[in-house]
């Protein structure tokens, strides 16, 4: 019996020894397969990054931002190009631009030109101090234009006589971009959940947000990023 009993204890053993070890090779296996793989095969399963709020209004440098979203550039001849930013373009959507005639003076911070889409309307503030000298006649033919904002979108042209002491009023560089930013966060904590539902694909705005809110809730934030 005593002899019997000593050798089924090692048999025992090995067998013990022999499942600790299909477990601990089992879990090395499991462990290489689930999170031993290169970095750029488990990136194929993460899930696609979105972009945030503040990435869908966007200034470029070299372009001064005015707080009711319009914006100013000093071009070589010294004359200034007004335009309006990617915030305002966005939220008033495809509109009709009713333009400054040359020879009117425009001053900072006061109505200039309006933007008109269907019913709804929005008297938009100059930038800068001047006279205007030139106006975008092509946006009456063809107001698609408008969407290239700070580019073939530009609305007029001043004479600027005190620009020095207009830019000190305005944004530019990180600055602007910070304002912009800080806007579009803004507007979706205003219109959230409404916001949501006029997103196109991959969570970029469509153009005409406002065109999906109410009359009242409209002049509520003509008032709130227009300052009119």
């Amino acid at each position: 019996m005593s002899h019997e009993f000593l050798s089924v204890y090692p048999a025992k053993l090995i067998e013990y020894g022999l499942c600790v070890g299909y477990l601990l090779a089992f879990v090395g296996f499991w462990r290489y397969v689930h999170g031993g793989r290169p970095a750029s095969a488990r990136a194929e399963v993460r899930e696609p990054a979105r972009h945030g709020v503040s990435e869908w209004f966007t200034i470029p440098e070299g372009f001064y931002l005015h707080p009711g979203h319009s914006w100013a550039r000093v071009s070589p001849d010294g004359l200034v190009t007004v335009g309006i930013d990617d915030f305002a373009h966005k939220l008033v959507g495809p509109a009709r631009v009713e333009l400054p005639r040359a020879g009117q003076p425009v001053a900072q911070g006061e109505p200039a030109f309006a933007l008109r889409a269907d019913t709804r309307a929005v008297e938009m503030l100059s930038p800068v101090d001047g006279t205007v000298v030139e106006v975008n006649r092509a946006l009456s033919d063809d107001p698609d234009r408008l969407g290239d904002t700070y580019g073939k979108g530009w609305l007029f042209r001043v004479n600027p006589p005190r620009f020095s002491a207009n830019a000190k009023q305005l944004l530019d560089g990180s600055a602007a971009q910070r304002w912009e930013s800080a806007a579009g966060e803004a507007l979706a904590r205003r219109l959230s959940p409404e916001l949501g539902q006029v997103l196109a694909d991959g969570g970029t705005p469509v153009r005409g947000i406002a065109q999906e809110v109410d009359p009242a809730g409209w002049d509520a934030l003509a008032r709130r990023f227009f300052l009119t």
